[in-house]
């Protein structure tokens, strides 16, 4: 089945002048983030270079290829850049974050589809131990160091730049474009066009109702692969896609699994058992804790990891012998409650898990969660 590199070959000869602005070009967009641009693309946000460029300075030098995430990133960015459609598309303001201190990881990158339309993207979670631990904190505070730096990164760009204005963003990424979107004054809400989230968490009910999100809920577009996990944490209080996916489970993260009808997506009806299983168990887990069981819960864990004195999941990874050594002897000398805390979480995901799978049939998206529907 077709895919982005499909879409960009079929369409990639025509400018968005000659055919409009779609939903495969917002995902594209949304990933472009995720490119370590340092050194390439300016953080001045008037200083622009047009992503053909900056494909071919990126290329240039293997310096940042140890910092590409998926496999398919390098092969977008060397297709955006040959092609018609994204090659003249200037990027600038580009800012990366990682800040230990604040638990804080941000990046984004503004681009420039034409002189009266930008389209700012926000980076998903990288693999740095930060960016995991400030996702993670995401079940005890409100808002995150990243959503208030979003917020912040949308007003000063709305004030350099004229015109329309689209966000988006990936997994994280897609929930930042949500929130600063929704929290920003209403002279910059009504020169948003769009708000594009895909595959990223909602809300709780209590944010939905006490920001500006009514007001740009029908600008919102939501997309989600069937077995959605990461994408179906919180609520959605607008409606959302599914789309298809070729790979299965947490794999269906992957935007480059998601299948492409030309200019589109190709939808389904409903999401997947698993999608309903791991939703329903996170909630029944979370029932059970209260704010402070949480963020126990989550400092506990990362300062485990941090341990090992490693800064992203690869190298974890790739020391995962020393590193298991090290946490399991951090875990002995952590103070009782934290471990129990830790330990007792653990076994209560199990049960709640084990309870879940035994109704997994019918199992199905509760009234709080909209129904998808076909776009």
């Amino acid at each position: 089945m077709a895919d982005v590199f499909d879409y960009i070959k079929w369409r990639g000869d025509l400018s968005v002048k000659q055919d409009g602005f779609n939903n495969v070009d917002a995902l594209i967009l949304s990933r472009i983030s995720y490119f370590p641009f340092d050194d390439i693309v300016s953080g001045d946000i008037n200083d622009r270079i047009s992503i053909q460029d900056a494909s071919e300075k990126f290329f240039a030098s293997d310096i940042n290829n140890d910092k590409i995430l998926w496999h398919g990133d390098t092969q977008l960015l060397k297709a955006c850049g040959d092609s018609q459609r994204f090659m003249n598309m200037k990027l600038s303001g580009y800012v990366n974050i990682v800040d230990e201190e604040r638990q804080l990881q941000f990046s984004a990158v503004t681009i420039e589809i034409d002189k009266n339309c930008h389209f700012i993207s926000f980076r998903g979670t990288d693999n740095t131990v930060v960016g995991w631990q400030e996702d993670f904190n995401m079940y005890y505070m409100f808002p995150l160091p990243s959503q208030t730096t979003a917020l912040k990164y949308l007003e000063e760009a709305s004030e350099k730049v004229s015109g329309n204005l689209i966000l988006g963003g990936h997994s994280k990424g897609g929930n930042l474009a949500v929130y600063a979107a929704s929290f920003c004054s209403s002279n910059i809400q009504k020169r948003i066009r769009d708000v594009y989230n895909h595959d990223g968490p909602g809300f709780d009910s209590k944010t939905i109702e006490n920001s500006g999100f009514k007001k740009i809920i029908n600008k919102i577009h939501t997309y989600l692969p069937q077995s959605s996990i990461f994408g179906m944490m919180f609520e959605h209080a607008e409606k959302y896609t599914i789309v298809k996916s070729t790979q299965k489970g947490f794999l269906q993260h992957d935007i480059y699994s998601w299948e492409i009808q030309r200019n589109n997506f190709v939808t389904l009806n409903e999401m997947t058992n698993t999608s309903a299983f791991f939703d329903h168990t996170l909630s029944d887990l979370l029932g059970n804790m209260s704010n402070e069981q949480r963020k126990l819960f989550a400092d506990g864990i990362f300062s485990l990891l941090k341990n090992s004195e490693d800064k992203t999941f690869n190298e974890i990874a790739e020391n995962w012998k020393s590193n298991s050594s090290v946490v399991f002897k951090s875990l002995k000398n952590m103070d009782s409650k934290t471990r129990s805390i830790i330990i007792s979480t653990l076994l209560n995901f199990i049960k709640c898990a084990k309870n879940n799978f035994s109704d997994i049939n019918p199992l199905r998206r509760e009234n709080k969660k909209h129904k998808s529907q076909k776009q």
